[in-house]
């Protein structure tokens, strides 16, 4: 029998940082209740900012350890219903958002999962997104996709699927986690779709826009050799013409950017090696 997906079968796993209330999700949720939602919490912090819920709906896991990809890693084994939603604490979802979800997963059923649309404070895309429906994504869209774009039914990832926690904000490369964790899926034959539709609003700014070219390509460099192994220096050049070509480096920039990215894979390598 096909399962047909409601909105109780949706769970939204949302990362943050030193909160000791739930004000923040009013603002998440400006056009509908945040309590009418299945929400899990993993809030990294100290033992004097510990966060509490009082509403059924809403599970809290306060941490005391840091890392972004250790944050979705604790939301995803504590999930429990069907269909898992990555969230930043700074998001504003669309009214409606729930439905453009289950209509997908309802109407795609060999699908594990699927990358949405997101836009930015003034309403406007921050990145070129395909025009319509795509049964899979290329690697050039794996690259550059964000957390926040991300929907997987939890059976398709849990305990198969993971972030690597060597990437994301506070680990040891800033950087890429989503990139490293879409391969993976990939890898394990995972059915991920394009949806041309908006779930929420953010600020736009993804890490890799906030940090310098230098960094940028540290972790870059880690990033490509995680995921295509010996092939990472073709990734690596790939950038350097794209970047070159957009106006975002000068031809004087390529050799030290380049060594930049051999660092970080290097960094990487022996680490994996301890």
């Amino acid at each position: 029998m096909i399962k047909t997906y409601h909105k109780s079968d949706i769970e939204i796993l949302i990362a943050t940082m030193n909160r000791s209330n739930l004000d923040f999700l009013q603002s998440m949720f400006m056009f509908s209740g945040f309590y009418n939602f299945n929400i899990i919490i993993v809030n990294q912090t100290t033992n004097d900012t510990i966060l509490k819920s009082d509403y059924d709906t809403i599970k809290v896991i306060n941490v005391f350890e840091k890392g972004l990809s250790k944050s979705r890693n604790i939301a995803i084994q504590n999930s429990s219903k069907d269909i898992l939603l990555l969230a930043d604490d700074d998001v504003v979802f669309e009214l409606g958002f729930e439905d453009k979800i289950l209509k997908e997963f309802n109407s795609h059923i060999n699908f594990d999962g699927f990358r949405f649309k997101f836009k930015n404070e003034l309403g406007k895309f921050v990145k070129k997104y395909p025009l319509r429906f795509q049964g899979k994504l290329n690697w050039f869209e794996v690259l550059k996709t964000s957390s926040i774009e991300l929907v997987f039914k939890r059976e398709s990832i849990y305990n198969s699927v993971c972030f690597d926690e060597n990437f994301g904000l506070g680990s040891m490369f800033s950087m890429g986690e989503e990139a490293v964790f879409l391969a993976d899926a990939k890898r394990k034959k995972c059915k991920i779709g394009f949806v041309p539709h908006t779930l929420m609003m953010h600020n736009g700014f993804t890490t890799s826009s906030k940090i310098e070219q230098d960094l940028l390509y540290f972790n870059q460099g880690a990033v490509f050799y995680r995921i295509f192994n010996k092939k990472y220096l073709f990734w690596v050049f790939l950038k350097l013409f794209f970047d070159l070509i957009h106006g975002k480096i000068t031809f004087s920039n390529i050799g030290s950017l380049l060594n930049q990215a051999i660092k970080g894979k290097n960094k990487y390598a022996k680490h994996i090696r301890l």
